[in-house]
This record gives C-alpha cells, sequence and structure tokens, in this order.
C-alpha cells in the first residue's frame, strides 16, 4: 500500500468506512439467499419487502461508485509526476489488486469488485497527467458509454421477454452454497465465473471508469480535504440528490422490486428499473457525500466510527465476504436460503458493524490492515 501523507484526510477515510455498509448489504442477497440476490421467495413478510425496496433503493449501484469514486480520488497520492518509481508502483499494485480479485472471486465471491479496478485502472496511467479538459471529455465518453450499455440491455429485454431465466449453473452454485463443501463451491464458481464477469463488466465498468476520472480530478483540487470550504458543492449535491437521486431510487425499486415484480423472472419491468437505478445512481451517491458533508460540519464527529475501518476499507471489504461466506455457506453455518430478506439485511448490518470494531481493534497495534499489509508488501518488492 502507498504510504499517505502525514495530514491524511479524515473525510476520505470516513467515507471509505460508510461505503462498505452500502456493498456488504447489496452483497449479502448473493452470499445468502441465491446467486440471484433477492428471489421471490424471500420477499413473504412486509418487513422483507421494506427491506429488499431499501437495499435496492437506497444501496444498489450507488455504493461502488463512491469506492470507485475514491480510488480516482487517491491516486494523485500514489501516482507523482515527479517521481518515476511511483509509475512502477502503481502498476504492481494494480497487479496486486487483480490478484486478489481472482481470489476473492474464486474462494469467497462472483461479484467481486476489485478485478474491475485493476482493470480499468491501467487506464490512470495514461490519464493521469493529463490536463482538466481531457479527463472531463473521458468522463462524458464514459457516461454516455453506460447509457448505450444500459438502453441495449432494455432494448434486448423488450425484444426477447421469455429470456430471462435461470441457468444450470446458477442452480448448481446455489445446492453447493446451501450444503457443498468448500472446493465444491470453488468449482461451481469456476464454472459460472465467465458469465458473471462479463456481466459485471458490462454494467458496471463504465461508470467505473467515469468515477474514476471524476474522483481523479476532484483529487487535483482537494475537495475532501477541506469539506467546509466546499459549502456550494455540497448544497447543490443535496438538491439533486433530493430531487433526481431519491424520486429515481424509488421508481428503481417499485419496478425491480416492488408490488407485482417478477423477480426471480425479471422481464421488462423489472429491467427497466435496473436501467433506472444504474443510470441515476450518481445522483444519490452525490447525495451522499453531500448530506454527510454538512451533517459533518454540524457535528465533527458523526463519522469517526467509520474511520478506522476506512484506512483499511480493502482488509474490510474482503472481511465482508469472508463473514458472510462463514455465516451463510454449507461448510459455514449454512444458512444459506434458509432466511429471507430482512434477516439477511440484519446479518448484514451485523457484519459491517462487526467489520468497524475488528478495525478500530487492529489499529491499536497495527499501522496497516492485514491486506493493506500483503499488497504494500508486494508494491515494495
Amino acid at each position: 500500500m502507498i504510504k499517505l501523507p502525514a495530514d491524511r484526510e479524515n473525510f476520505v477515510d470516513e467515507l471509505r468506512g460508510f461505503a462498505l455498509l452500502g456493498i456488504v448489504l447489496v452483497n449479502a442477497p448473493f452470499l445468502g439467499i441465491s446467486m440471484q440476490g433477492f428471489t421471490q421467495a424471500s420477499l413473504v413478510s412486509l418487513p422483507d419487502k421494506i427491506a429488499a425496496f431499501a437495499v435496492v433503493a437506497f444501496a444498489q449501484a450507488k455504493f461502488y461508485l463512491l469506492f470507485s469514486f475514491l480510488f480516482g480520488y487517491s491516486l494523485s497520492f500514489m501516482i507523482k509526476a515527479e517521481n518515476p518509481q511511483s509509475i512502477v508502483r502503481f502498476n504492481r499494485r494494480l497487479l496486486g489488486l487483480a490478484f486478489l480479485g481472482v481470489l476473492h472471486a474464486i474462494f469467497l465471491f462472483l461479484g467481486d469488485i476489485l478485478l474491475m479496478y485493476a482493470v480499468l485502472g491501467t487506464s490512470m496511467l495514461w490519464l493521469h497527467n493529463k490536463p482538466d479538459d481531457t479527463i472531463r471529455k473521458a468522463i462524458i465518453a464514459a457516461i454516455l458509454l453506460l447509457f448505450l450499455v444500459l438502453l441495449m440491455i432494455l432494448i434486448g429485454t423488450w425484444l426477447s421477454p421469455n429470456e430471462a431465466k435461470v441457468t444450470a449453473a446458477v442452480k448448481l452454485l446455489d445446492a453447493k452454497l446451501a450444503s457443498g463443501t468448500f472446493l465444491q463451491v470453488v468449482d461451481a464458481r469456476l464454472e459460472l465465473w465467465p458469465q458473471v464477469l462479463g456481466l459485471l463488466f458490462a454494467l458496471n465498468g463504465a461508470g467505473v471508469l467515469a468515477m474514476f476520472c471524476l474522483g481523479l480530478l476532484s483529487g487535483r483540487k482537494r475537495l475532501l480535504a477541506e469539506p467546509l470550504a466546499q459549502r456550494p458543492l455540497w448544497k447543490r449535491g443535496g438538491r439533486y440528490g433530493l430531487l433526481i437521486g431519491l424520486p429515481a431510487a424509488f421508481a428503481s425499486a417499485y419496478l425491480a422490486v416492488g408490488p407485482g415484480a417478477m423477480v426471480d423472472t425479471p422481464g421488462l419491468r423489472e429491467t427497466a428499473g435496473v436501467v433506472i437505478g444504474f443510470a441515476t445512481a450518481p445522483f444519490l451517491t452525490w447525495g451522499y457525500v453531500s448530506w454527510l458533508a454538512q451533517l459533518r460540519e454540524r457535528w465533527p464527529n458523526l463519522l469517526k466510527w467509520c474511520r478506522s475501518a476506512g484506512k483499511m476499507s480493502l482488509t474490510g471489504y474482503l472481511a465482508e465476504s469472508i463473514f458472510l461466506s462463514l455465516i451463510f455457506c454449507g461448510y459455514g453455518l449454512a444458512w444459506f436460503g434458509k432466511y429471507n430478506a430482512a434477516v439477511t439485511a440484519l446479518v448484514a448490518l451485523a457484519v459491517w458493524l462487526l467489520v468497524e470494531v475488528f478495525a478500530q481493534l487492529w489499529q491499536r497495534n497495527f499501522r496497516y490492515g492485514p491486506f493493506e499489509w500483503v499488497l504494500s508488501r508486494w508494491v515494495k518488492w
């Protein structure tokens, strides 16, 4: 891990720790209910329906964008124009993330984002020293690509409304997660991984790239170093999050998992919900950052709880998958498929709290998190 300056930006770490909450809420249904995520059978009671609605509306597609933005923001710490060695270290960092991403996908969770970060992060090697106008053009191009992909998904569903079905590979992985051994689960993941990897890059790749670039621009201006100096930005973000982000999030969740939605066999309605959610997620993500910045101004220690986990967010991200696997998989407590959406969301919240507590205890004696230390040794090797 690249050493950060002494005046480390606390708000950045706090946002990372907060983002871990959204990440685990989104990932938990895929690790605890089905590789499809929420299913019709998991939305039986009113609490189940509320939990699923809340996860889709407030977390899905929002927090991976925040994580991506913060990754781009940190590039100014990692890559120094006056230090060519920093490029070598950044390359090694990307290789390390790719390796961890592959291990994470195969052994823990197919929805891994680290490999995508490593692949798309190579674009930053070209963009990091380009003028702001070039980076703005890259952001616009990435957003247009995202809209094009989402439009193609929507049109494809409209033209082939009966194509959505649970594949044999998904059913096999669900069965192995419920009662299989560790190696049987790994084998089932390997069979499904190419399909999931392609879907992840198609659905998330352009958005991640846009956030990398936006974070890079923001890092140059140190927008998060002194949040109090950015009040106009936070006020605009709060308004856009409230007027655009929230209504779109509610519409997305209603279409995807609301009353009458066919969660198991998504059609045009459910796909439209996903498309709306991904297309408008940046507004709510901006809203989150803006609202937190303004609340932090009133209560400076509001997010201090999240800071420790934010300093070791790589460990936090991987630890969430480790804990969820040990709770849900057949080689752990074997809760997979036994509990509905509400319980799964509560488990996810408990795991987030456990990660936050673990981070605080760990940092009493160690500067780096376990996986940050491993990555740092590799980068400096």
